[in-house]
């Protein structure tokens, strides 16, 4: 989850103030007292909060530990003192996981030691669905800049045209530099003229993979944000791509050698095809992050970009392999 706007100043109102707080002296009957007595005035009481003299936090304690002590049990004996407790600049996300964490119904919120107030499991769920919510409609391709619309026809058509029509340009630039790519091999081309015909082949085969990649990884970054650990997931994706990779370069290689007769012709193809789907793989993969990372729009960006970057190194790689062995 990603919410940069929770700051100082947003976390004011979620900081719940009225609170029960008792001396370090008190016992279990003088917390029942004070409860009774002000227990219409708490927004919360799921945990009651110990100061010292000097006002500062030192302990904790749930309110069901009142039910089973004598009532003259002094508070300190079953006080907690390994508190969980953030500043006022901590952001909510933080708080949030803290609380899930540790299994807390509340976090209490301190500064110079001083108990200011606590954030609330209430508060802390709500935060957690919305800020979910706007990741959700991000990453589905809703553009935060779009969430002030309730409906797409009501965004400004110069505006649609402007965030869509910059990417299509980019990509119809990278397909030209592919075409002037492909134009200087026009001898080799005229020789062997299955290496023409397999271009749409691996070219496809490149951007259907990097799709399903980025697919994925949009998806997982929707529902695990954080908890992603990026070098993991990066090298469990390559080596799926890999075996993706090797299965289709065998299926080619069969094929030619099968329709064709060009075993070794296949074997080329099969090596290029191999390469490229490896580099698609990757290049799909750090596309994504980049977007994500620059606050781009997944949906309207990534797609163009990464194609129009998948083929044309797929063909780059495609006429080097083939050039080399050829």
């Amino acid at each position: 989850m990603k919410n940069n706007k929770e700051n100082t100043h947003t976390l004011e109102k979620y900081i719940l103030t009225k609170i029960p707080v008792v001396k370090k002296t008190a016992t279990v009957k003088s917390v029942f007292f004070i409860l009774e007595k002000e227990s219409n005035t708490y927004d919360s009481v799921d945990y009651i909060y110990v100061i010292d003299n000097n006002k500062d936090l030192i302990g904790v304690f749930s309110i069901k530990e009142l039910f089973n002590k004598p009532e003259n049990t002094p508070i300190k004996k079953f006080l907690q003192k390994n508190l969980v407790m953030v500043s006022p600049e901590t952001e909510i996300e933080k708080i949030a996981h803290l609380a899930l964490k540790h299994d807390l119904k509340a976090i209490p919120v301190v500064k110079s030691k001083k108990l200011i107030g606590i954030i609330s499991s209430k508060r802390i769920l709500s935060t957690i669905n919305r800020a979910l919510r706007e990741d959700i409609f991000h990453f589905a391709g809703i553009h935060k800049s779009h969430l002030d619309f309730e409906n797409s026809l009501e965004i400004p058509l110069f505006k649609v045209l402007k965030d869509r029509l910059s990417w299509l340009i980019i990509g119809l630039f990278g397909a030209m530099l592919m075409a002037l790519y492909i134009g200087l091999f026009e001898e080799t081309l005229a020789q062997y003229l299955i290496i023409a015909s397999f271009i749409p082949v691996i070219v496809y085969v490149s951007g259907a993979l990097g799709t399903q990649l980025q697919t994925v990884f949009v998806r997982d970054l929707a529902i695990l944000g954080k908890e992603i650990n990026l070098k993991k997931y990066l090298l469990r994706q390559i080596m799926i791509s890999s075996l993706i990779a090797i299965t289709i370069s065998i299926l080619t290689f069969f094929g030619i050698s099968l329709f064709w007769k060009l075993p070794y012709i296949g074997f080329v193809i099969s090596l290029a095809v191999f390469l490229s789907l490896i580099i698609t793989s990757l290049t799909a993969f750090l596309i994504t992050l980049a977007i994500k990372k620059f606050r781009f729009d997944p949906a309207i960006g990534s797609g163009p970009i990464a194609t129009i970057i998948s083929d044309i190194s797929s063909v780059i790689i495609y006429f080097i392999v083939v050039i080399s062995l050829l």
